[in-house]
């Protein structure tokens, strides 16, 4: 029973944060792109990434990023589309579970994402490049997107 109450309060912080940062996303100006605390700019897209494990990207691009303080959902969602390391930590509705969402960077040609919930690792995910996106991001907390099959391939719980 405390189980699920956690989980819905988490889908309903997840789905309003959701709605607020793609509200923001499609409303913003796309053709120009905010700084983000590195001070380098963000790729707009994964496939404006480096596609070779060989080519070197700015020791700024793969610093750690912490977006949780930050009005501007874009902070996570553009870093998150290119798979630069980036944090967020968001509180539920509870205003006792919080839930801790991080991408780590490429780590053998794939995409690491983890997610804690009250500072408990509960999900570790590898996702092949290009298919971390909100849309994924939203199907690992149980919103159907049509992407359960790839969350599957990519993530295993904590303890397996």
């Amino acid at each position: 029973m405390a189980n699920n109450k956690i989980l819905y309060v988490v889908v309903i912080v997840l789905v309003l944060a959701v709605i607020g940062g793609g509200l923001f996303f499609f409303l913003s100006n796309k053709g120009t792109q905010k700084e983000i605390g590195t001070g380098q700019q963000t790729p707009a897209s994964p496939s404006a990434t480096p596609t070779s494990t060989s080519t070197p990207t700015s020791t700024a691009e793969q610093a750690m990023v912490d977006c949780s303080g930050a009005t501007d959902p874009s902070c996570f969602i553009n870093r998150m589309n290119g798979c630069l390391p980036v944090t967020a930590k968001m509180t539920a509705t509870d205003s006792t579970t919080t839930i801790d969402i991080t991408i780590l960077g490429i780590e053998n040609n794939k995409c690491h994402f983890q997610r804690k919930i009250n500072n408990v690792l509960n999900l570790d995910c590898y996702f092949p490049k290009g298919t971390m996106n909100m849309d994924t991001l939203d199907q690992t907390f149980g919103n159907d997107k049509g992407l359960q099959k790839v969350v599957d391939d990519a993530c295993r719980p904590s303890g397996w």
